[in-house]
């Protein structure tokens, strides 16, 4: 927000520099970004009076005047602008005069005339936009022939960066608030001197409505007749332009001083072209059109509040006015809006229509509640002042009333704590009411009284910080925490890297994937997508990101085909990464993460496989990915972690993984028989969904309860004194037979001795008959002693024995 000091000073005494009151501002929270000094860049730019205007004897479009300069001959100028006369006071840049952008100004001939000088525009002097004709300066009262124009026009502008809770200080009025209470002066607040007509009543012009009360907390209105709409005062407009608004027309002109003086959005609109002085405020209609002030026509849609006539919309609520209903030069009555929108709301409408104004920002920031008829008589009274208007009598106001402050209880511990500073209630009392609040006691702390433009004042935390800023951020003194810190707390995240570690180690590439999936990813790999236990986003980027994975499925087969896609038909992935559901007590486990919203998070690591990787042997034929390779995978990870093997088992028939193949899957379990993960070949009907090629596999662990598995500590055993002994063993059994449960049966009938078990081939053919097939087994045994070859043999009879009677195995 641009800030003239001479403006500012109509509220406040300033004793302090520019430089200095920049630095106490920024130490209080409004940074000023920077100190701008109008007219620095100005050199013999004085003021002047047309004494003559004449055409140029050789050209149509160019005047010969002569200008009072306020001592010597006056000056002979020629002048192309076509809206001087003489008795004007006018800017006039002397012979060897310098203009911003270092612009230099000599004598000339124009067409054979001498010009010895130049008159001025209201760009060429960096005042405006204006360039069309010279900048006339008004009637002349104080204003001496000869004076340096710096001195009228000269102007120290800060510009200030107001935080967005701070809307209370986006406005001339709000910022010498903090001025008085930190320099100790008395603040001094506009003066509203209306007159209202007795006659005209303003409740026979203007009737209101407000359907969204939610959307529009407070709407008042005044109406004025008899204006004389021509051009605002010359110091009205010298403030605007400084505060970087543009002049327009003495009505317009009043509602933006208004709003910057009190932090007031206003919108005035020509009466005539509100029909029957009807105003509605209420939410746009899908597909309705409305011509603002900028001559732009915008699209609307219901979630947009707008000021509405009998019928149509003749104004963007808090943003910007409609061109149908704007206030023009032949403008004589005047329907003044000073109102309340919700801040959200604008910001979302003004970033929806990539439309924003000094109004929304105001509106979004938030205004006092006790704000819109105190602008609302200020604006009439300037306007009646300016233009002759008659105010009627009474205002519109759909929320009249004051509006209480609110209190807020502080104890004093509290904000010793909050600020590291031993505060006493008469301290902080002293502190606080310079800037509007009231403390009084309230056992066993104080009782805080809000001012209403205060909206940012809402808890005690609140509180403590106007304590701090009062008392001066640069005041509070440094202290380093004397706390005892907390134990080492060891890294979360490193058994994570060390699984993403050991599985890059087997070959595997890692992947990282979006935990944001589509309804169509989820129903490729066999899962429902309306089921009531997903989490979904309330206003996704896109139906592909519209939901959180509560499964890894999708991610790895949407990784495997994404690389088929990319001819690469040997992918060996795995990612480490979260899944996500609602609140379901079958599903909730004790060792999900939840923030208490009903909502669970979990930790998975999932493995995805398709096609060779290398062939096993110099001169063998690379195998495809199987579920014995996996098998395998699984099995190290485990082994790397220092978890105990883990088991695997045929799934029920209730509980089969949909992307699953109903013959070529089972589960993870733990010795205990407890489930902690899936693994198996891709349903051939899920695989084709996704495109892909051959017989892909995949397996998926809860993270969580793998590394429960794995021991605190990890134990070595001494070195054996005998050398292990290898056994192998061939078993033929019925193709129904899971191999899980073999081994199983094999390890538990070992005994001690054992230390090793592992398939490593697998026969079907004629030669053991159709629906049987033979398994090779590798045992291993660490014998106690040397040569123990006894408990070895009858350790290998209580494998065969154990497995013709559990399973009906035949030994080769």
């Amino acid at each position: 927000m641009r800030v003239p000091l001479s403006w500012l000073r109509d509220y406040v005494d300033i004793a302090l520099s520019p430089s200095a009151l920049a630095e106490q501002l920024t130490l209080r929270g409004m940074e000023v970004s920077s100190v701008e000094i109008g007219g620095a860049d100005w050199t013999d730019v004085v003021v002047g009076r047309l004494l003559s205007v004449e055409r140029h004897p050789n050209a149509d479009t160019l005047w010969l005047t002569t200008v009072d300069v306020g001592g010597g001959e006056p000056l002979q100028v020629v002048c192309g602008a076509q809206n001087i006369a003489a008795g004007q006071l006018v800017p006039v840049a002397l012979v060897g005069a310098v203009l911003p952008g270092d612009r230099h100004i000599g004598r000339s001939k124009i067409r054979g005339v001498e010009s010895q000088g130049m008159l001025c525009s209201a760009r060429e002097l960096g005042l405006g936009t204006d360039a069309d004709g010279i900048r006339i300066l008004d009637d002349g009262e104080g204003l001496a022939l000869g004076q340096d124009l710096r001195a009228v026009f000269g102007e120290v502008v800060l510009d200030v960066d107001v935080k967005p809770n701070r809307g209370d200080a986006l406005s001339m009025v709000g910022l010498a608030r903090e001025i008085a209470a930190f320099t100790g002066v008395q603040l001094r607040l506009p003066p509203v001197e209306l007159a209202e007509d007795a006659v005209l009543q303003a409740a026979e012009h203007v009737s209101l409505q407000v359907d969204e009360s939610e959307l529009c907390p407070r709407f008042t209105a005044r109406y004025l007749e008899g204006a004389v709409n021509g051009p605002s005062p010359d110091w009205m407009q010298r403030r605007l332009l400084a505060a970087g608004m543009r002049p327009i027309s003495a009505v317009v002109d009043v509602t933006n001083y208004v709003m910057h003086e009190l932090g007031q959005p206003m919108h005035a609109y020509d009466a005539a072209a509100v029909s029957g002085g009807e105003i509605v405020v209420r939410r746009a209609r899908d597909g309705e059109q409305l011509v603002t002030i900028d001559h732009e026509e915008r699209t609307l849609d219901a979630r947009m509040l707008v000021i509405a006539g009998a019928r149509d919309a003749i104004g963007l609520a808090g943003i910007m006015g409609g061109a149908a209903s704007e206030v023009r030069t032949e403008t004589t009555s005047v329907i003044l809006e000073s109102a309340i929108f919700h801040g959200p709301s604008i910001r979302n409408t003004a970033r929806r229509l990539a439309l924003r104004s000094e109004a929304s920002m105001r509106h979004e920031k938030g205004i006092d509640p006790n704000l819109p008829p105190l602008a609302a008589d200020r604006a009439a009274a300037l306007i009646a002042q300016i233009t002759g208007a008659r105010v009627a009598s009474g205002l519109v106001d759909s929320a009249p009333g004051i509006r209480p402050r609110s209190q807020i209880h502080v104890e004093l511990p509290r904000i010793e704590r909050l600020l590291g500073l031993d505060l006493d209630a008469a301290t902080i009392t002293r502190l606080l009411r310079p800037l509007g609040f009231e403390v009084t006691r309230d056992a066993p702390g104080l009782a805080v009284s809000v001012p209403t433009h205060r909206l940012d004042t809402v808890i005690e935390a609140d509180v403590a910080e106007e304590i701090a800023r009062a008392y001066g951020y640069d005041r509070i003194p440094s202290r380093l925490p004397d706390a005892e810190l907390p134990p080492y707390r060891s890294d979360p995240e490193q058994p994570r890297q060390a699984v993403r570690r050991i599985l890059a180690g087997l070959g595997l590439d890692e992947l990282v994937s979006h935990a944001l999936i589509g309804p169509a990813e989820l129903r490729r790999s066999g899962y429902d997508p309306d089921d009531a236990n997903l989490v979904r986003v309330a206003n996704p980027l896109s139906v592909d990101h519209s939901l959180l994975r509560p499964v890894l499925y999708p991610s790895l087969l949407a990784a495997l085909a994404e690389n088929v896609r990319q001819r690469r038909g040997d992918a060996w992935l795995f990612e480490v990464g979260k899944t996500y559901w609602q609140q379901d007590s079958g599903r909730v486990a004790p060792d999900a993460e939840t923030a208490g919203t009903g909502r669970y998070e979990q930790w998975h690591v999932g493995i995805a496989m398709l096609g060779p990787r290398l062939p096993r042997a110099i001169g063998a034929s690379p195998q495809d990915a199987d579920v014995a390779e996996i098998k395998g995978i699984v099995e190290a990870l485990h082994v790397a972690l220092g978890a105990p093997a883990p088991a695997f088992r045929a799934e029920p028939e209730g509980e089969r993984h949909p992307h699953l193949h109903p013959g070529r899957a089972g589960s993870i379990v733990d010795q205990a028989g407890r489930g902690y993960g899936s693994i198996g070949e891709v349903d051939p009907r899920v695989a084709a969904s996704w495109d892909l090629p051959g017989r892909p596999v995949i397996a998926a662990i809860n993270l969580s309860r793998l590394l429960a598995l794995v021991p605190a500590q990890l134990s070595a055993g001494s070195v054996p004194s005998a050398q292990p002994i290898d056994r192998d063993l061939a078993i033929i059994v019925n193709e129904t037979t899971p191999i899980g449960e073999l081994l199983r049966i094999a390890r538990s009938s070992a005994g001690p001795l054992l230390v090793d078990l592992r398939p490593f081939d697998v026969y079907r053919g004629a030669q053991i008959g159709e629906g049987r097939v033979s398994y090779a087994l590798t045992l291993r045994f660490q014998p106690e002693t040397a040569g123990d070859e006894r408990s070895v043999e009858k350790a290998m009879n209580r494998v065969s024995g154990a497995l013709r009677h559990h399973l009906g195995a035949e030994i080769r």
